[in-house]
Order: structure tokens, then C-alpha cells, then sequence
């Protein structure tokens, strides 16, 4: 029951993450683009990312945790080995959060910190480059599920 419960924890937070990702790639900052100005749009993604970013850290942790939990049960109870597509998910998860460590700690405080100093250029620069890394997790993160029910 402990295992299903963590197993739980562990697929709603990875819901939460890629969810996340979906609605801000193909809903939210298109909308944004289409309607609104750049510094409005700005200022907007600034406000959105500061509240999705700080949910993705808690995602992060709860999908570190869990994950680690079940990985070591998997792997203590098959003897020491664990399914190809759990090894994959497991390298494409610590990539991903490496990747978004990248996202906040340095592509966000660049984008803040331009924002801040009314910096339009490198505060689109740095939203660009935001956008890139989400899309690499999102691929990420896809393959990451795939793995896991593919090569299990």
C-alpha cells in the first residue's frame, strides 16, 4: 500500500510538470504573442514562471524523492537489477532536473533582472532561450515516459 501511495505522489507530480509545460508551449504564451505587447507580455511571463517555477521545484522534489524510493525497492527486490526503461527514466529525469535548475537559477534571474532594469532586448533573449530549455524538457520528459512503459 506504501508503494502504490508513493507511486501515486510520484505520477502526480510528473502530471503536475509535463501539464505545466503543455499548457505554457501550446496555450499560454501563444496567447500571449497573439494579444499581447512585449513589455505587457513580459511582465506577464514574469509573474506566470515565478508561480509555475517554484510549483516545478516542488514537483522536483517530490519526483526525486519518490523516485528514489522506488528505484531502490525495485532494485533490492529484483536482486540488484531494475528494467532498462526504469535505468532510461532515470537519466532522463536527472537531466531534466538539472535542466531546470538551469531554467531557474540562471535563465529566470536573467529575465527578472532585465525585466527589472527595463532591459527589453535581453529580457526577450533570456525568455527565448526559457522556451528552448522547456521544449528540451518537455521531449524529455516524453521520453522519459515512453522508456518507462516501453522498455520496462
Amino acid at each position: 500500500m506504501l508503494y502504490e501511495l508513493i507511486k501515486l505522489l510520484h505520477l502526480i507530480a510528473a502530471m503536475l510538470w509535463m501539464g505545466g509545460m503543455a499548457f505554457m508551449l501550446f496555450a499560454l504564451r501563444p496567447a500571449a504573442i497573439a494579444t499581447l505587447e512585449p513589455q505587457p507580455r513580459a511582465r506577464l511571463m514574469e509573474q506566470v514562471w515565478r508561480r509555475f517555477f517554484a510549483l516545478v521545484l516542488g514537483a522536483v522534489v517530490l519526483l526525486f524523492g519518490t523516485g528514489s524510493h522506488l528505484y531502490t525497492a525495485a532494485y533490492k527486490a529484483a536482486g540488484g537489477s531494475v528494467p532498462l526503461g526504469w535505468q532510461v527514466m532515470l537519466v532522463l529525469g536527472l537531466a531534466m532536473f538539472a535542466i531546470f535548475g538551469h531554467i531557474y537559477v540562471a535563465g529566470f534571474r536573467k529575465f527578472r533582472r532585465a525585466l527589472a532594469g527595463a532591459q527589453w532586448p535581453q529580457a526577450a533573449a533570456a525568455a527565448g532561450q526559457i522556451q528552448k530549455l522547456v521544449w528540451l524538457n518537455f521531449v524529455l520528459g516524453w521520453l522519459a515516459i515512453a522508456a518507462v512503459r516501453l522498455l520496462a
